[in-house]
């Protein structure tokens, strides 16, 4: 009986504790991702957990998988908002407050130093405002980021992906994955 009592109990503190971080957002689940960021995460159901504490004491840096706050819009666009709570949209950081970010030749250059190695189509150049943040989705021709919404402002990004969690084949850190060549459009059930 003692011992049904004290898992009970841990069992108890555990729960509270969850509820706790989570509605301080230092430890939130995303909602199921899409495809914006496949093959990272995977599309159609990937399931992520993100912790909230570092950017209450940091900036995101580039190359970051963050988590931004946003809302439906008019014409269902997204608009990034630290008020929000529609949509949870997880992108990688690509510019920071100052930075040049533009497609061309196939990539994404900062500041002319080419990003990463995903095929992105052209798109003019970008001066990031002060507080904000470019953000890109790694299967870029299947994400609404930057390129639709624009600079996202700082305390709309509230948290930093850190964990694949589902389906359990893909689990692992969201740092330790490569993105490899992204599927493009994919349809979910």
């Amino acid at each position: 009986m003692r011992l049904l009592l004290r898992l009970a109990v841990v069992g108890v503190v555990a729960a509270l504790t969850l509820v706790v971080l989570g509605y301080a957002e230092l430890l939130v689940w995303p909602a199921q991702h899409r495809a914006a960021m496949a093959d990272t995460i995977p599309s159609c159901g990937g399931r992520v957990v993100a912790e909230g504490i570092t950017y209450k004491f940091t900036d995101p840096g580039q190359g970051d998988a963050v988590v931004v706050h946003a809302a439906r819009g008019p014409d269902d666009a997204i608009i990034p908002d630290k008020d929000a709570t529609d949509i949870d949209l997880v992108l990688r950081v690509a510019g920071t407050p100052g930075d040049e970010v533009v497609g061309r030749d196939g990539a994404v250059f900062v500041n002319d130093i080419k990003f990463d190695q995903i095929e992105t189509k052209p798109f003019p150049p970008v001066k990031v405002g002060g507080d904000q943040y470019f953000l890109l989705g790694d299967n870029r021709t299947a994400s609404l980021d930057s390129r639709e919404f624009g600079a996202v402002p700082r305390d709309a990004i509230y948290a930093r992906a850190l964990l694949v969690v589902w389906p359990l084949r893909d689990i692992g850190l969201v740092s330790d994955r490569e993105s490899g060549t992204p599927p493009g459009p994919t349809v979910c059930d």
